[in-house]
């Protein structure tokens, strides 16, 4: 057996593809932060994908974001990925503090 058919089957692509997907919520710019907490990164988003979602059985919007140098994990990385749901548009809490939810 190939180890494409042993590795486990992607959802198909939503019936209409590309004409009925949903449209994102976020966009390329926006600042966002992971939600709900306890997860406390922030950063601005440049990047995006719509992928199968093994969690949620279909398909969903996947982000990437540029960690702010103020973001916790930036101390090991520079960009992460997150899933649509995951995410909230945030706002400056101050010019010296983290972000917060908007």
């Amino acid at each position: 057996m190939s180890e494409l058919h042993s590795q486990k089957s992607v959802n198909p692509l939503i019936e209409g593809f590309p004409n009925y997907i949903p449209d994102p919520k976020l966009k390329i710019g926006d600042r966002v932060c992971w939600h709900p907490l306890p997860a406390q990164d922030f950063g601005i988003i440049t990047g995006l994908e719509y992928a199968p979602a093994e969690h949620l059985q279909s398909w969903s919007w996947k982000y990437v974001v540029w960690l702010d140098p103020q973001s916790p994990s930036r101390e090991w990385t520079q960009q992460d990925s997150a899933w649509e749901d995951d995410l909230a548009l945030c706002k400056p809490a101050t010019e010296e503090q983290n972000y917060e939810p908007a």
